[in-house]
């Protein structure tokens, strides 16, 4: 009976104005989401209840803790092995921190251990040598030209175990990181941190792992900590507010901090934390097909061919969009 009830009151309305009712449900349903499609991603506040989170510790100023031990134990038996691995992520999320504990580890295992940052090729060159102990200059007292820098640590990486990390690598020169494949044929053991890096020279030739978000409980041992660093007391409602502005970056987690502590007014931040759109998109498939069924039983052949038309454009545009590769993971 409430099927037919439906059928008969739907049965005396135009397409146009059965499409705009259609529609107004929708964004009803969901209209805080859509007004808030591009905006980043709100975090949940952890519940003291969730017996999943880890339990938040007592925090220690100036205390550091790693965050990334699964990629820091898969970094380092990579280089270990030989290999060579590239660490990308979004700036703040941890790049240099995660480094500077994978120089620890060789270290402490006694490796030698080069790490450079971007300057000009000569000076990163010079820099390399320094830290390998490689002579810079010739018998006659004259420095080394950058291409026999080159060579010299080409034979040396030949020669010894050792190994060349270079951070924000996007940065380089693109003839040093060609340099940086040619290494790589030889199996010169480097780790390479880089933003967006692009798919050529060595950024395509060697694995990455890319660094997701860090977990709520994280951030908020990240707020807490630098908070007490500040001498700030920040209470869980206002933690919970700045979580949502660092969106699983660390760095953005202690700016959040810092803006606080200087009482700027900050709307949002700068992550790439966002909602999913997906459920949305499958709903208004679905509102296009049940239209061309109402259109079916109703009798109405406009609304039949309209919504057969629209859900038929809709899929196929979903499908062409479902196909392109993500942003970050284009070639460019």
């Amino acid at each position: 009976m409430l099927a037919t009830g439906a059928i008969i009151a739907v049965n005396g309305l135009n397409p146009l104005s059965l499409l705009t009712l259609g529609i107004g449900g929708v964004l009803a349903m969901s209209s805080d989401k859509l007004l808030r499609i591009y905006a980043p991603k709100l975090t949940p506040k952890v519940s003291s209840l969730d017996e999943t989170a880890p339990t938040e510790p007592d925090i220690i100023p100036g205390e550091f803790r790693i965050y990334r031990q699964a990629e820091l134990n898969r970094t380092t038996a990579s280089l270990k092995a030989n290999g060579a691995i590239l660490i990308a992520g979004e700036d703040g999320s941890g790049k240099s921190v995660l480094a500077g504990a994978v120089v620890e580890n060789l270290q402490d295992e006694g490796y030698m251990v080069a790490f450079i940052e971007p300057a000009t090729p000569k000076q990163m060159l010079l820099e390399i040598a320094h830290q390998f102990d490689i002579p810079t200059e010739d018998l006659e007292g004259k420095s080394l030209t950058p291409d026999k820098l080159k060579r010299e640590i080409a034979t040396f990486l030949e020669s010894n175990t050792a190994f060349l990390i270079l951070d924000d690598a996007h940065c380089c020169d693109a003839k040093f990181r060609m340099w940086l494949k040619q290494l790589r044929r030889s199996d010169a053991p480097m780790l390479l941190l880089a933003t967006d890096p692009p798919r050529t020279d060595i950024f395509i030739n060697i694995p990455r792992i890319e660094l997701k978000p860090l977990p709520e409980y994280a951030i908020r041992e990240i707020m807490v900590q630098a908070a007490a660093e500040r001498a700030i007391a920040l209470k869980p409602s206002e933690l919970a507010k700045l979580q949502e502005r660092a969106g699983g970056n660390p760095m953005l987690a202690i700016r959040a901090v810092d803006e606080e502590y200087l009482g700027l007014e900050v709307e949002s931040g700068d992550h790439r934390r966002y909602f999913d759109i997906t459920p949305l998109i499958l709903l208004a498939g679905i509102a296009f097909v049940i239209m061309r069924f109402i259109g079916l039983g109703t009798g109405d052949q406009a609304l039949y061919i309209f919504g057969g038309i629209a859900a038929a454009v809709f899929l196929g545009l979903s499908r062409l969009l479902y196909n392109l590769p993500p942003e970050d993971r284009r070639i460019r």
